[in-house]
């Protein structure tokens, strides 16, 4: 069965992380700094991955939609293809686990200096986290009045992979769910 992506629904989850978010913001920023084994991520690294992966989508998403025709009735429900609909069933944690772990290219991997962050920026990277969050929120809100099926765009690993906005904002979102569970494990582990 394919997944059936309702933004209302996934407004909900955006706001659940940005809650989430919010309470990462008044935690000590030296639990961010520390990554639970030598080969593992700090909670820092984590949140650059998710904002690298954003911005990867940002310009063919605001493309995407700028060639989107309005529709005269706000869309409820939309399903999704198949390799899409694969991949988005795969990224989700389900019950608090990560499944279906993989490794992450070059181009995705966070630049940090973990032992020499500083509180200010842990700060930022929060800061940028929530705009994204903000920005995947809006991309939604736009997806429902919009007739965003005909428009489709590579993926970021490129052209084996497509999707439409509607896809590829609950791609992103579901992407961001697991890390941020990766997040709340780390913390939980340091």
């Amino acid at each position: 069965m394919r997944v059936q992506i309702k933004p209302a629904h996934q407004i909900q989850r955006i706001n659940s992380l940005l809650n989430q978010l919010d309470e990462f913001n008044n935690m000590d920023h030296k639990v961010f700094m520390k990554r639970p084994h030598e080969k593992a991520w700090s909670g820092a690294e984590v949140l650059k991955h998710m904002i690298l992966g954003h911005t990867a989508y940002a310009t063919k998403v605001d493309d995407a939609l700028a060639k989107s025709n309005s529709v005269k009735d706000e869309v409820d429900v939309r399903s999704t293809r198949a390799i899409p609909s694969f991949l988005i069933k795969r990224f989700r944690p389900k019950e608090g686990e990560i499944r279906f772990k993989m490794k992450t290219t070059k181009l995705f991997k966070p630049v940090l200096d973990v032992d020499e962050l500083t509180k200010a920026q842990v700060d930022r990277l929060i800061s940028e986290m929530k705009k994204t969050l903000n920005q995947l929120s809006d991309w939604v809100e736009q997806t429902r009045k919009k007739d965003v099926l005909p428009v489709r765009f590579n993926s970021a690993i490129g052209a084996v992979v497509k999707f439409n906005t509607s896809e590829a904002c609950e791609f992103i979102l579901c992407h961001n769910e697991r890390h941020f569970q990766q997040v709340k494990n780390t913390i939980a582990s340091v």
